[in-house]
């Protein structure tokens, strides 16, 4: 439908919208520009809440393939805007199938320049400029080229970086930073570290100085990280073979600006966010994998007679125990002067680990212990309690 309809079209924005009640998404907008006969995308999807920006794929010829995942979700109108016209289309969606209706309307948006820039600001790692660290990274073939058992890593670090940068950006403008400041970055559980290596390089581009901090108990992934780190030159990045609170409570630091926890499984998370409470981090991005400490807790007699069915079935039980975990560790950093959420980092096309727990330090509030409050009363409501808060309370 849309590869036909922008046939003659160098340039578009689609948005979808009018959501019925099981579509995931409130809107979706989709800029599109073709070159060399090919379209590249830049795709942002919008919940009540939050809004994703999905990495820009491998150009394409097809877009009804490349944009199947949102002409699948039950969207009723598309609003394709090009330069010479615009395509209305509702969509009925009946019992028999999809109804489809397309009318022909005057152009109505004018600044197209914009959507170049758009594109170019999407990713901070591109296999066209950085290629090396790619290939170093083990995220690319020799020739550049994303490996396809990687790409949904390579997406993920973009995602990341983007929260990083951002995060780093507030951390570059506190009074007692200065634009030389060296700034630290402490990875628990770092593994390959894809996304701490990946942010002293780009910050290194842009001319910041990085002290990088890894650790993990696996020797063969800290050998590979020193000797990424040597091949590319970043002398302030150092990996340390441990346990996260083992390596990390031994550490001296005039200060920590970021510390990073990607999938530290189980109570390794609750290591991590210890490490930053210990550090003082100003800031903290924490993806929590495999809840195994509060799930084993759970018993039916435990909790209100409402909630027992939820323990009835394996994946229920599973999800509940995450969400509980999530909740309690967001509170307590909370509790201890943090301005915390979570929310989600990537799609779920993309992994089914996609739950961010972004911390960032605010000034001293005695208005905080409600926070310990609202965690004791839910520790008392389900009968469990995650490794943070015994270790804490």
């Amino acid at each position: 439908m849309l590869t036909e309809l922008l046939s003659t079209a160098d340039v578009f924005v689609a948005t979808f919208s009018r959501p019925l009640k099981n579509c995931r998404w409130t809107k979706a907008v989709v800029k599109g520009e073709r070159i060399s006969g090919l379209w590249r995308l830049r795709i942002e999807c919008f919940t009540e809440r939050q809004a994703f920006t999905e990495p820009a794929s491998e150009p394409v010829a097809d877009l009804d393939r490349a944009l199947a995942h949102l002409l699948n979700e039950s969207l009723r109108q598309i609003l394709v805007q090009t330069p010479s016209q615009d395509h209305h289309i509702l969509r009925s969606f009946k019992s028999s199938g999809v109804q489809v209706t397309v009318k022909q309307l005057p152009p109505t948006r004018s600044a197209w320049e914009q959507l170049a820039s758009d594109r170019t600001k999407q990713r901070a790692l591109t296999p066209e400029h950085d290629a090396d660290f790619l290939y170093r990274m083990d995220l690319a073939t020799e020739d550049g080229r994303i490996k396809s058992s990687m790409a949904d890593k390579f997406r993920q670090v973009n995602h990341m970086l983007q929260r990083a940068a951002s995060s780093e950006q507030r951390a570059a403008s506190s009074e007692q930073r200065t634009a030389s400041s060296e700034f630290v970055v402490v990875d628990a559980g770092c593994g390959k570290a894809y996304l701490s290596l990946s942010l002293v390089y780009v910050m290194e581009r842009m001319g910041r100085k990085v002290r990088l901090i890894g650790i993990d108990s696996n020797p063969k992934v800290i050998e590979h990280c020193r000797q990424v780190a040597q091949e590319m030159g970043f002398a302030g990045a150092e990996f340390h073979v441990g346990g996260i609170s083992e390596v990390g409570k031994g550490l001296a630091l005039p200060h920590c600006d970021m510390l990073i926890a990607l999938h530290a499984c189980n109570t390794a998370t609750d290591d991590a966010l210890e490490l930053g409470l210990v550090l003082e981090a100003d800031v903290m991005l924490v993806a929590p994998c495999c809840h195994h400490e509060v799930q084993r807790q759970m018993r039916k007699e435990r909790v209100p007679e409402w909630a027992r069915p939820l323990l009835d079935d394996g994946i229920t039980k599973e999800r509940l125990g995450d969400l509980l975990t999530d909740t309690m560790r967001r509170d307590i950093l909370r509790w201890k002067g943090y301005d915390a959420h979570l929310e989600e980092f990537i799609s779920l096309e993309h992994t089914q680990k996609n739950v961010l727990l972004k911390a960032e330090k605010k000034p001293i509030d005695d208005a905080t212990a409600h926070w310990r409050a609202s965690v004791e009363a839910m520790i008392e409501a389900w009968g469990v309690q995650c490794a943070l808060w015994q270790r804490l309370s």
